[in-house]
């Protein structure tokens, strides 16, 4: 009999207690997702020496002059401005800058709707949705096309870092 109460106890805890428990794991499971969504707010350029689907070999030391901005669900471009950068690739004066400067100018145009879902990012421009998978490297990320769903969609590969200077944003 003193099995039998203790069997009892222990289903009516697991009933009581399941509610709590499912509760808990969605709450955690958005924790998650706000977590994954919040690493990604922020300044991204590309890597100057990165190819179409080859990586750069310096560690993504030098930025492109285009990137991007991702802020509160929505995607925007970035065209920096006033580099005065001389090793850029083609000998290009002005078409990157270096990675860790203090502060930077950029033009801004917003591209559209942006969402991150797990390692997914998913840009909706021109009512269509693109998406994108995430694969984390030591000096930079790497986001590949899933497929090519929209015709905007190209098969490049973009090998991104963040930028932690400052961006003030000119007109």
């Amino acid at each position: 009999m003193p099995r039998l109460r203790l069997y009892i106890f222990g289903l009516i805890t697991a009933f009581l207690c399941w509610p709590l428990m499912a509760n808990q794991t969605a709450a955690s499971a958005l924790l998650d997702k706000a977590e994954t969504s919040s690493q990604w707010e922020g300044v991204w350029f590309t890597c100057e020496f990165a190819q179409r689907q080859r990586a750069p070999d310096d560690g993504c030391a030098l930025f492109d002059d285009e990137g991007f901005i991702y802020q509160d669900g929505t995607l925007s471009y970035l065209r920096m401005k006033g580099s005065e950068e001389t090793a850029c690739r083609g000998n290009k004066k002005g078409q990157c800058f270096k990675r860790d400067l203090p502060s930077i100018k950029a033009t801004i145009k917003d591209i559209g709707d942006a969402r991150i879902e797990g390692q997914r990012l998913i840009v909706r421009y021109l009512g269509c949705e693109q998406g994108y998978q995430f694969f984390e490297g030591q000096d930079f990320m790497t986001i590949k096309p899933e497929n090519k769903a929209c015709f905007w969609s190209r098969e490049r590969h973009f090998y991104i870092a963040p930028f932690t200077g400052k961006l003030a944003i000119i007109k």
